[in-house]
């Protein structure tokens, strides 16, 4: 009787079995399963200064997803739902007076996919925003990744106020990025304006 398996048969499945298994192990590491603890990157598509808040008695968020349902109106006329369950922030204080808080929000169309409602920088005449700073930059500088992960339009040129101005952008984010600098965006133009030293 023939065996149905031949050595060479057996080594050819064994080492295509490691091959994937190897294969399986990168892609794990690469996709975010290495459990480093990087911020998790939100594309911020929607900015605008919140003008009222209609909420549910004690809408907050709880393990980083709401407590309530809300409808968010902001400054340039569009209405936000926000059901319950939607993962955010809210570390604005004051909800209740217009001009105080500030929604960016990663959206899909006109869904709000996750959302950080902060308060608004009245020491900026409530134009601009002050954020972390940059750490990276995408699709040839058209965006900028803050150190809290949120990626921004950033405005071209964006400006770099430093004492010591390390020549370009880049530059600027591999001498000053993260807890060394802040980023400012303009609240009409929705994008990154300028990047400041600490």
């Amino acid at each position: 009787m023939r065996t149905l398996f031949s050595l060479r048969t057996l080594i050819g499945l064994g080492a295509l079995a490691l091959f994937a298994a190897v294969a399986l192990g990168l892609f794990a590491l690469t996709s975010g399963g290495s459990g480093s603890g990087a911020a998790e990157t939100r594309n911020i598509e929607m900015i605008a200064v919140v003008s009222g808040v209609q909420a549910d008695e004690g809408w907050s968020t709880s393990s980083g997803e709401t407590v309530g349902a809300a409808t968010v109106s902001l400054d340039d006329g569009r209405t936000v739902s926000i059901p319950e369950g939607t993962p955010g922030e809210i570390t604005c204080a004051d909800l209740a007076t217009p001009q105080s808080c500030v929604m960016l929000a990663d959206t899909l169309g006109s869904a709000v996919v996750w959302f950080a409602v902060v308060p608004a920088d009245s020491s900026r005449g409530g134009r601009y925003l002050t954020l972390p700073g940059l750490v990276d930059m995408r699709a040839g500088g058209e965006y900028g990744v803050l150190e809290n992960g949120w990626v921004i339009r950033l405005a071209t040129p964006t400006e770099r106020t430093c004492e010591n101005d390390p020549g370009n952008l880049r530059d600027f984010i591999d001498s000053f990025g993260g807890d060394g600098s802040q980023s400012v965006l303009d609240l009409i133009d929705d994008q990154i304006v300028e990047v400041v030293c600490n």
